[in-house]
């Protein structure tokens, strides 16, 4: 009996000093990581129905200054609906990557009763940024014509450069 207790002597002694410093870490105060704060966002508060109409706050506004082509549903002709994939897409992802936005209502409503205005991304107007990119046309009477050959003389029409792919 005696072998046994002087093992079970020795063996807790030579584990005391590893139990106490997991006992003792333990107790120490963990070393914070920092992480970064995701950069805010203003994905939560507006959402894109289309290039030019989007829900703000949960507000249907529509931009007073761009006349993005229509999606498939409403759309005249299959250029146009590809037009419409392609001005929303871009939207949405000037949306999801901007920090701030800034809607100003002009006192108008569309023929769906949605708030006519202007609005603001990153502190650039949207609607200047589409008409820019070749995305939107201005609006303008009649409506521009999504269908028909692009001429740079047609009334409110965008960039035709822009309106071509490199693929």
């Amino acid at each position: 009996m005696a072998p046994l207790r002087t093992f079970a002597s020795l063996a807790l002694t030579a584990l005391a000093p590893i139990v106490g410093g997991v006992l003792l870490s333990a107790c120490e105060p963990k070393e914070e990581t920092l992480a970064a704060a995701p950069p805010p966002s203003i994905v939560g508060r507006v959402r894109v129905l289309d290039a030019n109409v989007l829900i703000v706050d949960g507000k249907h506004i529509t931009l007073a200054n761009a006349y993005a082509p229509e999606t498939l549903l409403h759309a005249r002709c299959w250029a146009e609906a590809l037009a419409s994939d392609r001005a929303t897409a871009f939207v949405k992802d000037l949306v999801e990557h901007a920090r701030s936005f800034d809607f100003k209502a002009n006192g108008q409503r569309d023929t769906y009763n949605r708030e006519v205005g202007a609005l603001s991304i990153d502190g650039a107007d949207l609607g200047d940024i589409l008409f820019e990119q070749g995305l939107a046309a201005r609006s303008v009477q009649p409506r521009f014509d999504w269908c028909q050959p692009i001429s740079k003389q047609a009334e409110g029409a965008p960039k035709i450069s822009a309106l071509y792919t490199s693929n």
